[in-house]
């Protein structure tokens, strides 16, 4: 730009300024011709910063992403099991060393009757079960955590606040339906069937929530570094062996009262699998 140009845009009344005032000191309007052999100009920090300034270099940290398994309720809940599980070690052993030594046999329930009595047993039965049920609930949030992403706009408002307690109310739902169907099954049937299976399966998950809820608390911990692959490995496997035990106990329960397989089938779409297919369908495929 010459000077007459210059001129001609001061008498229209703007301003001229030189090119650092603008993007800093040393800066020049660029005329298309290279100021340096490799087509840059090298600079320092203070060049661009001011007197003083230096370049430091900082590791980069991590955005923290919001978690359903980073709500205060979650981790109060997964405390309290703590607490209350060990304290079922220490009170129950005896018991507990039943349910690992009668592990593949139908006669756990029994013997543990034999040796603590029935009272102390339904005792240890119902602290059990609980700790079982508060588990499966925190065990679904974090599950829900790589399905649910915190950029949806429903999250903070409606999902976040209420995610523990929804999840609690949903495994009560399923307790009402799991006992409901086995009363509909009593009251059609009109013989002790129903009873037995319900007792059958009370005694699984009282096994299954004793068994598993080691590898599920350091699970839901994440005391292993990395992605955990190791922990959710052996857990996957152990889950997969007492569901095993569970399937073998009561088709073994329906060949001895002599009762169609196709009725073992059907019961166990109708217990497990109905409710499961039934909230698969009412979650939405995707949250954005």
């Amino acid at each position: 730009m010459n000077n007459s140009t210059l001129t001609y845009y001061a008498a229209e009344g703007y301003k001229i300024v030189r090119p650092e005032a603008i993007y800093g000191r040393g800066s020049l309007i660029a005329n298309g011709e290279p100021l340096h052999e490799g087509g840059f100009t090298a600079v320092d920090a203070a060049d661009i910063y001011g007197a003083g300034s230096e370049l430091v270099a900082s590791g980069v940290e991590e955005l923290f992403v919001p978690a359903l398994s980073h709500a205060p309720l979650f981790h109060l809940l997964l405390f309290a099991t703590l607490v209350i599980y060990f304290n079922m070690l220490y009170r129950s052993w005896g018991f507990i060393g039943h349910l690992y030594r009668d592990m593949f046999t139908m006669r756990s329930e029994s013997n543990m009757i034999y040796q603590g009595g029935l009272l102390p047993l339904q005792h240890f039965k119902q602290v059990a079960s609980t700790i079982g049920f508060v588990i499966l609930a925190l065990v679904a949030l974090r599950v829900a955590d790589g399905f649910i992403p915190a950029s949806s706009p429903i999250y903070d408002r409606y999902i976040a606040p209420f995610a523990s307690v929804g999840a609690l109310f949903i495994v009560v739902v399923y307790l009402a339906w799991y006992y409901a169907t086995h009363k509909i099954i009593e009251w059609v049937t009109l013989s002790d069937v129903a009873p037995q299976l319900s007792a059958m399966g009370y005694m699984h998950f009282v096994r299954i929530s004793v068994v598993l809820y080691p590898l599920v608390a350091a699970w839901l911990l994440g005391v292993e570094s990395g992605d955990g692959s190791v922990i959710v490995s052996v857990l996957a496997v152990a889950a997969v062996v007492m569901l095993i035990l569970y399937l073998k106990d009561t088709i073994l329960f329906f060949i001895d009262k002599k009762i169609s397989i196709l009725y073992w089938i059907l019961y166990l779409c109708t217990a497990f699998l109905l409710p499961l297919s039934f909230v698969a369908h009412l979650l939405p495929q995707r949250l954005e």
